[in-house]
């Protein structure tokens, strides 16, 4: 199964899953991802990257609704825009938000786990894993040049 269809699986679950506000939190995730990959002010892309990692970081439907969406626009800002140190950070912290579990012991144990399918989802695709990793190089390697300097 590749990364597109297990998106596709994700998406039937939290579009077909119509709890109160989960369409809400669908809509107002998927605008976010939208600003970020085609909003034209830097300024606003990088707002609606925070916006996005506290309503992911918040909420088990903002991460399901992340998870279907999400993973394919923060990979490319990790691929693309490198350089740009706000909007990288502001990518992995999303990805740390959709990654961690919500006070899912408070709901019954058969409810659905969003973190735990969105750990999935990243991992499937081993270009996910090795570009996360490359993202920590990078960051150890700037971090040497700037202690060299002083």
């Amino acid at each position: 199964m590749d990364l597109v269809s297990g998106y596709k699986g994700v998406v039937g679950l939290v579009f077909g899953n119509e709890k109160s506000g989960s369409s809400n939190e669908d809509s107002y995730v998927e605008r976010l991802l939208d600003c970020i990959s085609n909003g034209k002010l830097s300024e606003d892309r990088r707002t609606a990257m925070l916006e996005l990692q506290s309503v992911v970081a918040e909420s088990s439907n903002a991460q399901l609704a992340f998870g279907a969406m999400g993973f394919p626009v923060m990979m490319g800002i990790l691929k693309e825009e490198r350089d740009d140190v706000e909007m990288v950070r502001g990518a992995l912290e999303t990805l740390v938000s959709a990654l961690t579990p919500i006070d899912h012991a408070k709901g019954p144990k058969n409810e659905i786990q969003p973190a735990l399918m969105n750990t999935d989802l990243l991992s499937r695709e081993a270009d996910n894993i090795s570009l996360l990793l490359s993202c920590c190089q990078r960051t150890i390697s700037m971090y040497d040049i700037t202690l060299f300097n002083f």
